[in-house]
């Protein structure tokens, strides 16, 4: 049996469990919607079952959470807790408040505080998911991450409507862009000391490729670690983002960035 028929099987039965997983999540919606709580609860276990043995990990989060809110509908309190601080740990642990879902987790654990007498416990829980939310990008030296998350949805709108001048304002000079091939590993860098060098090579940076990259990666799917802020599988990181004043106001500036591909040819 050849490793590629193995990956292919394996692949099937992935869809195959995507598939069933949308379908239970998706009446558990409609249960929740039409007030069903218990047809809805029972759905929601099966999901987060399924959502166990797949690899998308929001998923896993979003799915405790449902499954938490329907049993806070129920006022079943001991049970909602559980799922709620189960998916609030692990954004934490995993991907340092990364997902948003974090704060639906916290609001969630607030009512079950409040409602079991626990009103400072509530308190608590709300103000560490927003510090959490704030500093997840804190390890790439990005201290606010609510600021990061604006520059970074303007950079996605400014790259989608093939606004060059704009993205152009959004690196701060001089500018280093680093490629590291993939397969014979020839590492390339240039340095852009202007925003007209940078715009004279601006489809060497941002190929087809690259563009696409920042349009499938909202802010919420974005990882980060000390080197900087990844986009994606790693195609693509944002090594150096300072924080600076733009006509007085506060935002980030790239001052670095990594492609792991090869330098296109001209």
């Amino acid at each position: 049996v050849s490793y590629a028929s193995i990956d292919a099987a394996i692949a099937k039965e992935e869809a195959i469990k995507q598939k069933k997983f949308d379908k239970i999540n998706a009446a558990a919606q409609a249960d929740m919607a039409a007030s069903n709580y218990a047809a809805a609860e029972k759905k929601y276990l099966e999901a987060v079952d399924l959502a166990e043995s797949l690899n998308g990990n929001e998923q896993k989060l979003l799915t405790r959470t449902c499954l938490a809110s329907c049993y806070l509908k129920q006022k079943k309190y001991k049970e909602a807790e559980k799922q709620y601080k189960e998916a609030y740990d692990s954004n934490i642990q995993l991907y340092r408040g990364n997902y948003p879902v974090l704060l639906d987790d916290a609001k969630g654990l607030s009512e079950v505080y409040k409602a079991t007498d626990r009103v400072k416990e509530a308190e608590k829980i709300l103000a560490s998911a927003i510090e959490a939310r704030k500093t997840r990008y804190s390890v790439a030296g990005v201290d606010d991450g609510d600021l990061f998350a604006t520059f970074y949805q303007s950079m996605r709108e400014a790259l989608a409507k093939k606004n060059n001048a704009a993205v152009s304002k959004m690196f701060q000079y001089p500018l280093s862009v680093r490629w590291n091939g993939n397969f014979k590993r020839r590492v390339t860098t240039h340095t852009y000391r202007t925003s007209q060098e940078f715009l004279a090579d601006y489809n060497t940076i941002f190929t087809p490729k690259i563009t696409m990259l920042f349009a499938e990666n909202p802010e919420k799917d974005l990882w980060c670690k000390d080197q900087g802020i990844m986009l994606g599988g790693g195609l693509a990181w944002l090594t150096n983002v300072q924080l600076v004043k733009v006509g007085g106001k506060p935002t980030y500036q790239i001052h670095a960035m990594t492609i792991n591909d090869d330098i296109p040819k001209n």
